[in-house]
Order: C-alpha cells, then structure tokens, then sequence
C-alpha cells in the first residue's frame, strides 16, 4: 500500500513538471547510443548552443553558468529542467555568485541503463560535475550575455575560489544535495536546501487526501496547469492570481520521460539520509514552506533539529512552489545566508 501511495504521487509531480514545461512530448524517441554527439540530445533547436559536462560514465549533462562570484551549484528538483529555474531567483543571486545549473542524467534523453538515476547516484554525478568544473577552471567563470546565453568568458580570480562550493537543493535535489554532503563533505561550504526531506521511514509523507487529488486523471494541459496550481501553490495565491497561465512562467527543455521514470524509482529504493544527518557539519539553510502539501514542513524541522549547524526558515503562506511564487525573496534568503 505504502509503495502504492508513493507511486501515485510521484508519477502524477513528473506529470506536473512536465505540463509546466510547455507540453508533454508523446513520441519519446529511441534509447540512443551513448556515443552519439549532442545533436542526438533531446533539446530543442534554441537549446543546441549548451554546454555539456560528461560523467564518469559517459552521460553528457547540459549545464550553463551565470554570474560572477563565488560559486553555487544549484541542484534540480524532481521531473525538471534547467529551463525551469526561476529566471528571477537564477538573476538576483548571479549578481554576486557564479550560479552553475545542470541537468541530471538522463534528462536531455542520453542514459546509461546500466547505471539509472539513484539519489546516491545523483550524489555522484553532482561530485562529477563540481570536481571537473575545479579543475578546469569553470567555477571562476560567468556568462557574459545575461541569462540568454550559455557562452562563459574567464572571470578574474579576485573574490572566487573553486572549492569548496555552496549547494542549493531543491525538492528531490535536496535530498540528492543530503547524499552529497554525507559523502563528500569537504568540498560544500554551505548547503540550502528547499521544500525537501531526509527519505526513510523517517521522514513526513503527504496526506491522502493530496494523494488522492494528485491521482485523478484530467484530460487538457489547463486542467492538469490547474492541478499543478492546486498541488504546489496556495489557495491565497490562485484566487490573487486566477489566470493559471501566469503561474509557472520559466519553461523550455522538456525532460524525457524514462528519466523521469527513473528519478520516480529513486525515491522508492532510497533509504533516506536520517542517521547521518548530525555528522553533516556543514553550514546548512533548511527553507520550507508552512503550506507545503506535497513535502510537509515538519520535514524542514526534523532535518533541522538534526543537522547540528542548521538554520530553519518557515516561509508564511507558503507551498512547496515557493521558489516560483517568490523567486526574489528567495533569492535574498540564500543570497545573505551565502554571504554570511
């Protein structure tokens, strides 16, 4: 039954994901090659400028840089792209901080199927990309056409250093950001994570009754825009904002469906982080919403209290969408964290 409930509400937020997206791509194509060049990557014509890291095992992750400063990885959550940080928030922390976004494997339609996305997994692949951006340099580097372009230019050392990184977790990326930092901890100065759990029995599952809204079938991208506004956002928010097509305003890249579905299998095989949550030293930002549904906010308390150099911020009115209802504000929350 547990199994069952989990399953329900994940495959229905990728399929809220994948709405605020644009649309849903129905013709997924073949498993390519993991040899093939980026051409045969899953993105669109506007997209093919991206750069792309490699994983040890050959996955190609599109990412992008912005900003100038020292440097944070943002870590994506649960059935999103890059495309759909919110432009807002990515901008006002990239005035002060060299922002680098990137997908998680699988989602521009490589995949390796002897390796799948797992929460450990994600943990590995974000080591990849934070180790080769050290040694290359790219974490001391900024885009040089605002957040339009993917093209970087070499930024001058004075105030960033490589390692070691600030990390920002968001949902599902939080948990993967959890992982991270259990394992790797010497290279994250700061961790911020964002409307997440610590997985296991440990953490606080939603309700039936969001379960159950989450399972209902809709049959136009309105009515499921509409579901996704009455999981992720609060009803405060949607009577003040009724036309359901201003709510989720950041979109391009839709993530294919089989990682999607790989990144839904993750949560059911992670066992979760809670025994190891005090030997995480870190300074830690646990940010959650006190009318999040979907993740509830007892979970923010739980990592909280046991991450012994943790600060928690319940926002007010807030769901699990907060970043794209107030993307400013939290931007400024993780920016004066980061700087302190």
């Amino acid at each position: 039954m547990q199994t069952t409930t989990i399953s329900i509400l994940f495959i229905t937020i990728c399929v809220i994901f994948i709405y605020m997206s644009g649309c849903i791509d129905d013709k997924r194509a073949q498993e390519p090659n993991l040899e093939e060049s980026s051409e045969k990557i899953n993105i669109s014509t506007e997209e093919k400028g991206s750069s792309y890291i490699t994983t040890r095992d050959g996955i190609p992750l599109r990412y992008v840089i912005y900003g100038h400063g020292s440097p944070v990885v943002f870590v994506l959550g649960y059935g999103m792209t890059i495309d759909e940080w919110p432009h807002q928030m990515i901008s006002n922390l990239a005035r002060n901080h060299t922002v680098i976004v990137y997908n998680h494997r699988g989602i521009s339609g490589v995949n390796n199927p002897e390796v799948p996305f797992t929460i450990p997994q994600g943990a590995m692949d974000l080591h990849d990309v934070i180790t080769q951006f050290a040694a290359s340099g790219e974490l001391c580097r900024y885009s040089n056409d605002g957040l339009n372009s993917d093209k970087s230019v070499v930024l001058e050392m004075g105030n960033c250093s490589d390692l070691p990184v600030d990390i920002v977790g968001y949902s599902m990326g939080g948990m993967v950001a959890l992982e991270y930092a259990k394992t790797y901890p010497d290279s994250v100065k700061h961790l911020v994570l964002i409307s997440t759990d610590c997985g296991g029995t440990e953490k606080v599952p939603a309700k039936d009754w969001v379960i159950e809204e989450m399972s209902r079938t809709y049959n136009t991208p309105k009515e499921n825009l509409e579901r996704a506004g009455r999981i992720l956002l609060t009803e405060e928010f949607r009577t003040s904002n009724p036309d359901p097509y201003t709510w989720f305003v950041d979109y391009g890249e839709v993530a294919d469906p089989g990682a999607v579905q790989e990144q839904y299998e993750s949560f059911i095989s992670w066992k979760g982080v809670y025994a190891d949550l005090p030997t995480i030293r870190n300074k830690t930002l646990v940010i959650t919403g006190d009318q999040d549904i979907v993740i509830p906010p007892e979970n923010g308390v739980i990592i909280a209290d046991a991450i012994p150099n943790a600060t928690l911020i319940i926002r007010q009115g807030q769901g699990h969408g907060m970043i794209f209802v107030e993307p400013v504000e939290i931007a400024g929350i993780i920016g004066e964290f980061l700087n302190n």
